[in-house]
């Protein structure tokens, strides 16, 4: 039971995260917290990577290795975080989460079309059930605000809009990890290469943004601080070790569909922490959504 029981943690981080970048987000602003928390990740994983490994950084494989880590992180560190962030803020944690749903959905597509697998009914019918909650879903958001034209309905809009982008990217970001870890690079290892990745596209966006400087001038707030550090502990380092325990102690299918369970836990504190009224309808189709992905990946 300790996979399963990992899995479940995992998937607290990332709601824990979900919620802590939100905050910290609408005080710096969500580029500054995609750039800054990596500065505060890359460190301790580079302090894990010694005790799992015996050394700060692997060394030994083949440039394609690198590459497709490389890559993976450039898009899932950088771009996908980036869109995901600014969907946090936008449109609140629990729903970019259940958006974020389809990032397993988009990933079987990718293997699908670039590595030949091919779809049984049921997988099938799991893409189409996640589709569909994540659907109902938008829709029941938008139905509270229908026929109010506001700044805020807008920029909730805008915000599902990001996390879909972020879903995509992160999916590839994936299908490229997969492509470099065959070769029998250690998770921990891919992760480190994917942080890496990530941190150098984000100061190169700070640069050409000229926002380097001003992002770092922007954790004078101790507040903003305390959040990013706490979301980069959780996140990054402890999330990713959790979850390689648990896929080392429990099926892979198991896993995938037990860490999707980040919007259900965020139900009851959007209803008693943040006062949001959660309706049937947003619900049911949170439960259609995450059904979905245990059908696709429980197979």
């Amino acid at each position: 039971m300790l996979g399963q029981i990992f899995a479940l943690l995992t998937a607290a981080c990332w709601a824990h995260n979900s919620i802590v970048y939100s905050e910290a987000g609408k005080r710096v602003g969500s580029r500054t917290v995609a750039h800054i928390r990596l500065w505060i990740a890359l460190p301790a994983m580079l302090t894990v990577h010694f005790i799992v490994l015996g050394r700060f950084f692997p060394t030994g494989f083949q440039f394609s290795v690198y590459f497709y880590l490389l890559l993976s992180g450039f898009f899932g560190f950088f771009i996908a975080d980036l869109l995901i962030f600014k969907a946090f803020v936008d449109a609140g944690p629990r729903e970019t989460l259940v958006i974020m749903t389809l990032s397993p959905i988009f990933a079987a597509l990718f293997s699908w079309v670039f590595l030949g697998e091919i779809l049984s009914p049921l997988q099938i019918l799991g893409i189409l059930a996640t589709v569909g909650g994540v659907i109902w879903v938008i829709l029941e958001e938008g139905a509270r605000g229908r026929g109010i034209k506001s700044p805020e309905a807008s920029r909730k809009r805008l915000g599902a809009l990001f996390a879909l982008g972020g879903a995509f990217t992160q999916a590839l970001g994936m299908m490229l990890a997969k492509a470099g870890l065959v070769s029998g690079l250690h998770p921990v290892s891919g992760n480190l290469l994917r942080l890496a990745a990530g941190l150098a596209g984000l100061i190169l966006y700070a640069l050409l943004r000229g926002s380097f400087v001003r992002d770092f001038a922007a954790m004078k707030e101790p507040r903003a601080l305390g959040l990013i550090t706490s979301g980069a502990l959780v996140g990054p380092v402890l999330g990713i070790v959790l979850s390689l325990y648990a896929l080392s102690w429990a099926p892979v299918g198991i896993v995938t569909a037990l860490m999707q369970t980040s919007p259900i836990l965020l139900l009851p504190l959007d209803h008693y922490v943040f006062k949001k009224q959660v309706t049937p309808g947003a619900l049911l189709g949170t439960l259609i959504a995450v059904g979905g992905t245990i059908l696709l990946f429980s197979l």
